[in-house]
């Protein structure tokens, strides 16, 4: 179950093609493009894109920091493309017998256009709702999310109208089109492998229901299973199965909930992100630190972590339980066949413009998204 390091993790810095499939490509052309998130507007990085020519790999890219690949070397033949980041995807074809006087075939820009099968449990902390339907997860038409949303609260099987229900959680959301649009709760949801089982990625916000954690043996089964799984802060209960009590991966610092920072300027631990915050969304990173000001007064520590098996995103000066040191604040893991996103901080609850803490989400959630593609 657990790779290796060199495996489990591979960065790799893109805007360049990897090596070539067959002996097909050798002429004077190009293709480019650039893959963006479902409203057409932020760039996805380290995006897989794939060349096929009647059937057959040619060639593969990865996006860089912008979301920009180039195909180099081509003959003046028809191609299909195939681009993804995990299961979010878009493909298209490009026929460069259409080039009259150019070299290259720009595809300009290629938002997402398949989507995986998402399940959002609302919290009253935490809104990665927010962040999913801000990024194009919604019909342009209806307004509404392309996911579900599960009543974090709802652990009795109430089965409410869900359309005019008004959750602790639905009462803080900005967006009315947020409220929960399924038929059960999270009671029911947690107790059923086989509604787990139909969503590729779950998302736990913090403060949804926490009474229900003898049943983290069923999220654990679905991550080994292939799933992913996001978790933010007082949500790390449900993540006690898949540790082991915190035998694996990470350990949970006891007492809980003592974190006491409200903020701290912490690193970021990859350059790529770094790379996409600033040329994105002229996000400056100084000294690769960044702000990060969406603590819960009294959130979880996480208090150790395997390196050899986990991603740390962020690096900073916290303090809890009376102690002042660094700690990492976000992390990323295989599981069996699946993966998980852990991070002690959230999102912003009321807000129309996306922050900073709300753009780390963004990556994180794709990078998490394609954590099972690193590894093979």
């Amino acid at each position: 179950m657990k790779k290796s390091l060199a495996l489990l993790f591979v960065l790799v810095f893109a805007f360049s093609c990897s090596k070539e499939q067959s002996n097909d490509s050798s002429g004077d052309y190009n293709i480019t493009g650039k893959f963006l998130t479902p409203n057409g507007l932020d760039p996805v990085a380290k995006a897989s894109v794939k060349l096929y020519k009647d059937g057959t790999l040619i060639q593969d890219a990865l996006t860089d920091s912008e979301g920009n690949f180039i195909l180099n070397n081509l003959t003046k033949d028809s191609y299909e493309l195939s681009i993804s980041k995990g299961q979010f995807k878009t493909s298209t074809s490009a026929n460069l017998s259409d080039l009259i006087d150019a070299l290259t075939f720009n595809l300009d820009s290629l938002p997402i256009n398949q989507l995986p099968s998402i399940a959002v449990v609302t919290g009253s902390y935490d809104h990665i709702e927010e962040v999913l339907y801000n990024i194009g997860l919604v019909d342009p038409i209806t307004e509404q999310p392309l996911f579900d949303i599960i009543d974090g609260q709802d652990i009795a099987n109430r089965n409410v109208h869900h359309g005019h229900h008004q959750s602790n959680a639905s009462a803080k959301r900005t967006n009315p089109m947020l409220a929960p649009n399924v038929d059960f709760g999270f009671g029911e949801f947690i107790e059923s492998p086989t509604l787990l089982g139909n969503y590729d990625i779950i998302f736990l916000n913090c403060g949804l229901n926490e009474t229900k954690t003898d049943f983290g043996n069923n999220l654990n089964d679905y991550v080994n299973n292939g799933g992913l799984l996001y978790a933010t802060d007082w949500a790390y209960a449900y993540l006690n199965f898949i540790t082991q009590g915190g035998a694996d991966y990470l350990s949970f610092y006891n007492p809980e909930k003592s974190g006491t920072s409200l903020s701290t300027d912490a690193e970021i631990l990859d350059q790529t992100l770094i790379d996409w915050l600033d040329l994105n969304f002229g996000i400056q990173v100084p000294n690769a630190t960044v702000t990060i000001d969406e603590f819960l007064g009294g959130w979880q520590v996480v208090d150790t972590y395997n390196a050899a098996t986990v991603i740390p995103w962020l690096y900073g000066p916290i303090e809890y339980d009376g102690i002042s040191e660094n700690k990492h604040l976000a992390y990323t893991f295989l599981h069996g066949n699946g993966g998980v996103l852990y991070s002690s901080f959230h999102t912003e609850n009321n807000t129309t413009d996306a922050t900073t803490v709300e753009r780390l989400m963004q990556y994180m959630v794709f990078e998490l998204a394609d954590i099972k593609v690193q590894v093979q």
